[in-house]
Order: structure tokens, then C-alpha cells, then sequence
């Protein structure tokens, strides 16, 4: 549930509840105010009847058709009834059960079935040697009905104030929180950005101002240890350059030069290709090292995709043969395997998924690559292994030092350094892991313009 939504439940609630009580109160006291005007008619009403009362002789008025009267007299000692209807009601105003009579249409009308009755006694100018006492029973369903149709008119009242308060709540929820909105989407602007840039202050200083303050402080925090990241992967891989293009040459001038012992080639060998694995690995870091607002250097070159996968294949040929994982390339044929791309950049993603396919994949079982150059949009590259779990995380594989097996060699950059670079070419990288089957399928954009071939280098 949004914060708008729960907002505007909360103050719907609050009002509600107020709204309920403070209705409650006042149809109590409108129901009390329709019963004192019905029992002021009835008490006037029952003061005209008495008026008409004689004792000496008894003269007694007759109540109307649907009214019940009853009157008395003391005269110094017990009271005693001059007349009593014969449906007087009982004292709490139902109708007597023992004196229901069957009626015929159109003698006597119905009895009502609730009373309201009042009384009255005469005062002593009206006798002088007795004291009348006159009880008035009128029917109150008039009353009743006016009490419900008070009580329905209040109770839709409610309901329409609820609704109208919602409505009201819910726009003014929204407005309130516009700030916040606005706030939110210079916040999601920068995860697309490739710099960060403070957020923008509200001109109002209140609790929104000091919040988005501290958030340009965090800001700050994050923009300076990017900085320093990257400060430090290129000052590292400038350090470790110039060291690991001595060993490399100097490994391959040992190499070639037909003076090293057959048992000791193996070992210098491979250690050349670790050396040119470090030195890619150094190209990578001075790439990613750049500033995300700098253009990135693209050097477009034709690449021949099948040749240059082969070339990759055969480059970890060493490392292939010590997990025991063979590797099988097949080709189908189209304009797409003839790219133009940067043929480095595309070296580096290549080696990178190549070399985590046969790290995981079971010993003994075969990398399958396939190039699909059939494609007019794109060509794909399709990279399958075989792995020892059914299935793993996919999205975290592509953050940095994030390793599906710990206990296999690497600091999981890999696949990251291949994401990042992926992106810089304007490609698509998609992992998959299921069935025992991890499979990477990179895609390479074939662009529609073309470069002129004076500027491919």
C-alpha cells in the first residue's frame, strides 16, 4: 500500500470515528427534541380534555378515534378511575395483550402498537373538593417515523461525508506529496544518469528541505568512494602495467628462443598466460576506471566473429585442459558474423565467458559455443556448460565480487567486467541457469549506419 493510500485511510478513520460521535450526539438530541414537541401537543391536547372534565355531575369528554384516556379522582383517600378506555396501554406503552379484540373493517381503526402518553392534573381553581388526574395515550408512529427518517437522513449524511472526505483526502494526499514525488524522481534519475548530481532543494524549509539534505550528503559520500574506486583500479593498473609487459616479453623471448629445457616449457608457458590473463585483466580496470559522463573509446574495427572466437578458444587452451572441459564451436552462417565493433573490448567480454564456462562446467564434459551470424539486428553468441548445480542466481552474477562457488579460483569479476563492457558496446548480455545448464548469450548490435572506413581506426 502506498504512502498516499495510507494517508488517506488514517484521516478517513480519524474523521469517521469524529464524524460518528459527534453525529451520534446530535441525532440524540434532535430524537429528544421531536419527542418534547410530540409530548407538548399530547400534554396540550390532554389540558383541553381535562378542561371539559365535570366531576359534580360526571361529564367526561370522549378521546378521539385512535386516543386512549384514562381519569381519575381523590376526594381525601384512595383514588378512584371515572373512565379508562377499554385498549388503554400498559405503562411502558404497548398495547394491553388481554384486551386485543377482533376488529371488523371500517368500525374501529387499528390499534397502534407502541403509545406515548402523558398526564395531567387539574389544579385547584378548576375543583375545589378533589383533585383530577387525566392520562392521555396518543400513538406514536408518526414520531417513529420522523426518529427514522432522521436517523436515515444522518446516517446518509455520514456516508456522503466519508466518501466527499476521501475524494478530498486522497487530492490533497496527492498534492502534499507532490514534493516527495518530485523528490523520488530526481532520486531514480541518477541510477540512469552516468553522474551524480545533487538533489534540487524545496524552496520551503521544513521537514522535506532536511531530508533531502542528508540525502545530498549520502550523495556526496557515494560520488567520493566511486572516485576513489576508480582513482585507485587506475593508479593500480598503470603500476602493474609497465611490470607485466616486462614479464610478458621477456617469457616469450625465453620462449622462442629454442634454448629452454622440454621439461620446463609447460611451466613457462603457462605462466605467460597467466601473465597475458593479468595483463587483460589490467586493460579491463583502465577501461572501467574512465568516468561514466566521459564518451567511451570505441575503436571500430571488421571483426570476423567465428575466427576471433577460435582465436579466444585457443588462448585458454592451457586452462581448459587442467578442468579437463573441452571446447566445441559451431558456426551458422549470415552477414551477422562479420561485425564492426571493437574487436579489444569484444576480446576481453569473449575470454571472460569463455574462461567462466570451463572454470564451472564438470570435469569431462564439453563447452558448447554457438555463433549465430543469421540474424539481419544482431549476432549472438551463445555460450553453454554443463554445471554441477540445477540452478543459481542469474541477476547477482553480474555485480562485482560476487561468486556463485566461493571455493573456485577468481574474485568474481568476470562476469561483471563483461556486463560493463557489454554496455559500452551497445550490446546485451543474458545469463541463464537451469537444468544443470549455465548459458550466457551475448548479443552484438549490428548498426544500421555504419562508420565510414576511414574512421573505423
Amino acid at each position: 500500500m502506498s504512502l498516499r493510500s495510507r494517508i488517506v485511510l488514517a484521516v478517513a478513520a480519524v474523521f469517521a470515528i469524529v464524524s460518528a460521535v459527534a453525529g451520534s450526539l446530535m441525532l440524540s438530541r434532535a430524537e429528544r427534541s421531536l419527542q418534547t414537541a410530540f409530548d407538548r401537543a399530547t400534554r396540550t391536547r390532554a389540558n383541553w380534555l381535562l378542561s371539559m372534565v365535570n366531576t359534580d355531575p360526571v361529564m367526561l369528554p370522549l378521546p378521539g378515534l385512535r386516543e386512549q384516556m384514562r381519569v381519575t379522582t381523590t376526594n381525601y383517600g384512595p383514588a378512584r378511575e371515572l373512565f379508562r378506555s377499554p385498549d388503554f396501554p400498559n405503562p411502558d406503552g404497548s398495547p394491553p395483550v388481554n384486551r386485543r379484540r377482533s376488529q371488523r373493517p371500517g368500525t374501529y381503526p387499528a390499534m397502534a402498537d407502541s403509545y406515548r402518553m402523558v398526564t395531567v392534573e387539574s389544579s385547584a381553581d378548576q375543583f375545589s373538593d378533589s383533585h383530577v388526574s387525566l392520562t392521555l395515550a396518543v400513538p406514536d408512529s408518526s414520531l417513529q417515523r420522523d426518529i427514522k427518517q432522521l436517523r436515515w437522513v444522518f446516517g446518509l449524511g455520514w456516508l456522503v461525508s466519508l466518501v466527499l472526505a476521501l475524494g478530498a483526502g486522497y487530492g490533497a494526499a496527492g498534492w502534499l506529496l507532490r514534493p516527495i514525488k518530485n523528490l523520488v524522481g530526481q532520486a531514480a534519475q541518477i541510477g540512469k544518469a552516468t553522474r551524480i548530481d545533487p538533489l534540487l532543494l524545496p524552496q520551503s524549509q521544513d521537514e522535506l528541505y532536511e531530508l533531502t539534505v542528508a540525502l545530498n550528503r549520502m550523495l556526496d559520500r557515494i560520488r567520493y568512494t566511486i572516485d576513489t574506486q576508480r582513482h585507485f583500479f587506475g593508479a593500480a593498473a598503470h603500476e602493474l602495467r609497465t611490470p607485466l609487459a616486462i614479464m610478458k616479453t621477456g617469457l616469450e623471448v625465453t620462449l622462442n628462443s629454442g634454448r629452454v629445457a622440454a621439461d620446463m616449457y609447460p611451466f613457462l608457458d603457462g605462466q605467460l598466460d597467466e601473465v597475458r590473463r593479468l595483463a587483460r585483466l589490467i586493460d579491463e580496470f583502465l577501461t572501467l576506471s574512465r568516468p561514466d559522463e566521459s564518451p567511451p573509446i570505441i575503436q571500430f574495427t571488421e571483426t570476423q566473429l567465428d575466427e576471433h572466437l577460435a582465436t579466444c578458444a585457443r588462448q585458454l587452451a592451457t586452462i581448459a585442459a587442467d578442468y579437463e572441459v573441452a571446447t566445441e564451436i559451431s558456426t551458422q552462417t549470415g552477414p551477422g558474423l562479420l561485425v564492426l565493433t571493437d574487436a579489444v573490448k569484444l576480446d576481453h567480454i569473449l575470454l571472460n565467458l569463455l574462461e567462466n564456462a570451463i572454470k564451472y562446467a564438470v570435469a569431462g564434459s564439453t563447452v558448447a559455443v554457438l555463433v549465430d551470424g543469421t540474424q539481419p539486428s544482431a549476432a549472438v553468441i551463445r555460450i553453454q556448460n554443463k554445471t554441477s548445480r540445477e540452478n543459481g542466481p542469474t541477476i547477482e552474477l553480474t555485480a562485482p565480487y560476487f561468486q556463485a562457488d566461493p571455493l573456485k579460483e577468481g574474485h568474481g569479476l568476470g562476469l561483471w567486467i563483461s556486463h560493463r563492457l557489454t554496455t559500452l558496446l551497445g550490446g546485451q548480455l543474458t545469463l541463464s541457469w537451469q537444468q544443470f545448464r549455465f548459458t550466457s548469450e551475448l548479443r552484438i548490435p549490428i548498426p544500421t549506419n555504419q562508420p565510414d572506413r576511414a574512421t573505423l581506426n
